[in-house]
């Protein structure tokens, strides 16, 4: 935003029979899952050091021979990755998976002990091209398009209500807007043939999940759909460096939120479509269709699409593109002529002009990436990931090692002062722990530090799977960067916490996949952010004289998403906003730009007549301009789409 549930083989009266839940061969693997759990912790991940607190799918019994069917394997290790951890949704474990060729007979799912759905499935391979789960040809329960199964099915947990708000299934389908912490990353799905209702990946994520470098491939009539996201709610969702081979549907999507990104993406040879989307708002930077079918049906009168570069075969935008609302290209090939229109339903196409100002985005500097042997962890100098102990002096120890990776084992770790990240740290692998205020003593430095400052100069930092929580405590800064060297901040979850404040005299920031607390950046520097989600009642961006592009905008609340000042040039392509609760402050602008620039495709998400912003951009009272109300936007049922809008500073 838990009984044993029963598992139908059927869909409940008046359901859909699409995407059923999973029936006969499972109930016997979670049986099978059960009697195979370890009765000591397993061994350490392949790549990662010996105490990280990831799982290998190898301790659990998996072989990766290509002979051996692996599943019971696969969901013994998922399900001790993690249990319910409530609003505290990002401890669960990473489940490693070593090269090899894993044979996959049913869905691959996580549930908690009780039997309930659960969020954090988290499945690392090895690499993409080495990692392979695999359907035999013909494997039973695959075989009905009408009745589809997939070969990975993530979920939501329940963290409050009904599991039938909404309209939705969580008791038969994992449905829900809690599914935190779900990644597929560095994997091959290939369902083989003789499988034509196969699902390579079901994915249900929330907040903070994504799906990167993985390839999805099916034989000549096999593979209903490549990547599914469906089911209710998905988004926001990270979709980076993904490749379609085969399927009658490489992407389908549905629902009208919460917003998907996908970037990077390679769709080919589908028999039907390459993407279906029913009423989602989807942003694409870099779109590759090829193929006899290589359409695009952006379907429904609230679906929207943002694609920002790509190329696709085809007459004209007709031949790739049905479209019922709208959608935006930005510098998208059809059969080599580029196309930047505004294009909406019936209506004539309007260009879409880029502003002069305009700041291409720009991939993150590659993290070093020496052997395990060679990372330094923080508990060789104390740390325990006891939320009970105060771990300062070891983790400030750990970064004067003189080691490039320190890696934090899975755990929470409490501290009462900053830490500086010297110059020859240059990466920080958190293995999903969090850190926290040690509370029996108060913390000796201002909440205008950050708990870890990056203040010299140096060769790019990266800081991924970590998560800073001062929930209840005070706002508090999670990552300073005052230093002239680069920074990363990937699968980074902020709670309580400004996310990262950038100084006049800090470096480049790229910011990806990133949940849910605020952003402020000063300075020259750009900074550039993949699938942004901030979600608050304050202000979420605060952008001093910085250029910034953001790529997939999420925000919930009543709130100004972002304050433009000091000249900043600000652009954001793809995204939704979402206000939430009725009696909305109409005097709370969307965004605040004064003398500044501004740019931002994007749709307001609204379930309500009273939960709606009244003003898209909001001025200084002296400002000849005044607000730009929301009147003369579209209507998406009670919001809005918001195509093309631009902001200039009055000449």
């Amino acid at each position: 935003m838990i009984t044993r549930p029963s598992i139908p083989c059927s869909p409940a009266p008046g359901r859909s029979q699409r995407h059923r839940p999973i029936c006969h061969p499972f109930l016997f693997l979670l049986l099978a899952v059960l009697l195979a759990l370890p009765l000591a912790g397993p061994a350490a991940a392949g790549s990662y050091p010996a105490n990280a607190g990831a799982l290998n799918v190898r301790d659990y019994g998996a072989r990766g021979n290509g002979r051996n069917d692996d599943t019971a394997a696969f969901l013994a290790a998922l399900a001790a990755s993690g249990g319910d951890t409530g609003a505290s949704f990002w401890h669960d474990r990473v489940v490693f998976v070593p090269d090899g060729t894993y044979l996959i007979s049913a869905p691959l799912l996580k549930r908690y002990a009780n039997g309930k759905f659960a969020s954090g499935f988290i499945l690392l391979g090895e690499s993409e091209a080495g990692t392979i789960l695999k359907l035999a040809d013909a494997t039973p329960g695959y075989g009905d398009p009408q009745h589809p199964m997939a070969v990975i099915f993530t979920t939501s947990k329940l963290l409050s209500g009904s599991p039938t708000d909404g309209n939705k299934d969580y008791t038969g389908r994992g449905e829900g807007n809690d599914a935190y912490m779900n990644f597929v990353e560095d994997i091959t799905i290939d369902v083989g043939s003789g499988n034509p209702g196969a699902i390579a990946i079901d994915f249900l994520g929330n907040n903070s999940d994504a799906i990167r470098n993985v390839t999805l491939t099916a034989g000549t009539g096999s593979g209903l759909v490549g990547l599914s996201m469906t089911r209710k709610w998905p988004g926001p969702t990270l979709v980076q460096n993904l490749t379609v081979n085969g399927f009658a549907t490489g992407i389908a999507t549905a629902q009208t939120e919460y917003g998907l990104t996908f970037e990077h993406i390679r769709l080919s040879s589908q028999t039907s479509a390459a993407i279906v989307n029913d009423q989602n708002a989807l942003t694409f930077r870099d779109l590759q269709i090829s193929g006899a079918n290589a359409r695009i049906l952006n379907r429904g009168d609230k679906a929207f699409l943002a694609v920002d570069g790509g190329s696709a075969p085809g007459a004209g935008i007709a031949d790739v593109l049905q479209n019922d609302a709208y959608a935006v290209l930005r510098d998208f090939a059809v059969s080599g002529t580029r196309q930047n229109v505004i294009l909406q339903a019936d209506a004539q196409p309007q260009p879409l002009v880029t502003p002069s100002w305009h700041l291409a985005l720009q991939e993150p500097p590659v993290a070093p990436s020496p052997p395990t042997d060679r990372w330094v962890s923080v508990a060789t100098y104390g740390a325990t990931g006891n939320p009970s102990e105060d771990a300062t002096t070891a983790l400030r120890s750990a970064f004067a090692s003189g080691a490039a990776v320190i890696y934090l084992p899975n755990g929470t770790y409490p501290v009462s002062a900053n830490i500086d990240v010297p110059a020859s740290v240059e990466r920080i692998v958190g293995m999903n722990s969090t850190i926290v205020p040690y509370s029996p003593r108060p913390w000796t430095f201002s909440r205008d530090n950050g708990i870890f400052r990056a203040a010299t100069a140096g060769a790019p930092l990266t800081i991924e799977r970590l998560a800073f929580d001062t929930a209840g405590t005070g706002l508090q800064v999670g990552v300073e960067l005052s230093g002239s060297r680069d920074i990363v901040l990937r699968d980074v979850v902020s709670a309580g916490v400004t996310m990262l404040d950038r100084r006049a005299t800090g470096g480049q920031a790229f910011l990806d996949n990133m949940c849910c607390g605020l952003l402020r950046i000063t300075g020259s520097q750009p900074v550039f952010a993949r699938q942004f989600d901030s979600e608050g009642t304050t202000t979420r961006i605060i952008n001093q004289g910085s250029p910034l592009v953001i790529l997939g905008l999420k925000t919930e609340g009543v709130t100004t998403i972002l304050d433009n000042q000091a000249g900043a040039r600000s652009e954001i392509f793809g995204g939704l906003i979402y206000v939430v609760r009725d009696g909305a402050d109409a005097s709370v602008p969307a965004f605040r730009n004064v003398g500044s620039w501004l740019s931002a495709t994007l749709v307001e998400e609204s379930l309500r007549s009273g939960s709606r912003y009244q003003t898209y951009i909001g001025r200084s009272p002296d400002d000849p301009q005044g607000s730009l109300p929301v009147t003369g936007f579209p209507a998406r049922g009670y919001g809005r789409f918001v195509p093309g809008l631009q902001d200039a500073p009055s000449q």
